[in-house]
């Protein structure tokens, strides 16, 4: 036996080549010693087992040279973050459809507005909730849940009918007019209950393109009868929606900001008062502080 490089060759005596007469004979010692090292001698080759080679991670992966905009993956990438994932242009796997940008506004306006309906309820109180409890049900209130409180909104109204036909006189009859494009109902005292008869007017008109329905006494109620109509289709042409400085709250807002904005993105909402008549506010109340010690300097001086 002898090692050749990484082989080892092994000599085998073939007992039908060495004892032409017989196996039998070799075995027995009939044949002499120096026949059978004489004889020819069959060789084998028998590969080592080589020892296993550790198996190294490449430095770097790289990515398809020939492709336009190929990212290269250096090792540790993931834990180092030094470098994007992918190129700044993005990739077509990153891209969003407009449907589903749209799907996920409205869910997040749900969400916005179950959280805003739930002042009242806001962590059931703190009270454990019942075992047949579903975290899905709106404004975090289910049948007769411990510490869920669902009360109506506030609605304004007319506090007589005479108060109602001074509201619903010639201006409301003009802004009813068919054809009318532009709808002014700003300092009329208009309620809740007058938007119902807006709405109705509103829903088919393709004439009108702005509404004022600034200063007037519209709560959350009204807020909602509008937003839905406007939300569902109605006055398709209209571009300017003016509803500051009246009596809706936070619900309100949410609606006009977080609701209607994403059903009418073209629609201009101005729900807060504007910044210049903010501005002559500020300026005019040194004046009005400046009258009103005048009065009271006058009133404590005495006759002569």
């Amino acid at each position: 036996s002898s090692h050749f490089g990484s082989s080892r060759l092994v000599v085998r005596p073939s007992w039908a080549l060495l004892c032409p007469v017989g196996a039998a004979a070799c075995r027995s010692g009939t044949v002499e010693l120096r026949q059978v090292l004489a004889a020819m001698v069959l060789v084998e080759e028998i590969e080592e087992e080589e020892e296993p080679k550790e198996n190294k991670a490449p430095a770097k992966i790289e990515g398809n040279k020939k492709g336009e905009g190929a990212v290269k993956l250096k090792k540790g990438f993931l834990e180092s973050n030094s470098e994007p994932l992918y190129p700044p242009e993005g990739s077509s796997e990153g891209f969003v459809a407009p449907e589903t940008k749209k799907a996920h506004a409205e869910h997040k306006m749900n969400q916005d507005l179950n959280k805003s309906m739930n002042k009242g309820a806001e962590n059931n109180n703190n009270i454990e909730r019942p075992s047949w409890y579903t975290k899905e049900w709106p404004k975090d209130c289910q049948y007769n849940a411990p510490g869920c409180h669902l009360h109506e909104m506030e609605a304004s109204g007319h506090k007589s009918d005479i108060h109602r036909e001074m509201v619903r006189g010639e201006r409301w009859k003009e802004g009813m007019e068919p054809g009318i494009k532009s709808i002014r109902l700003s300092f009329m005292q208009a309620t809740d209950e007058d938007m119902a008869v807006l709405v109705d007017h509103l829903k088919g008109n393709k004439d009108v393109t702005e509404l004022d329905l600034s200063h007037n006494h519209i709560k959350d109620t009204g807020v909602q009868k509008l937003v839905g109509a406007l939300a569902a289709g109605a006055a398709p042409e209209l571009k300017e929606l003016r509803i500051y400085n009246n009596d809706f709250g936070d619900l309100g807002k949410v609606m006009l900001t977080q609701g209607l904005k994403v059903m009418r993105k073209k629609l201009e909402i101005v729900w807060e008062e504007p910044s210049w008549m903010k501005a002559a506010k500020e300026a005019k109340k040194p004046q009005e502080e400046g009258a009103s010690a005048e009065g009271a300097s006058a009133e404590g001086a005495s006759p002569e």
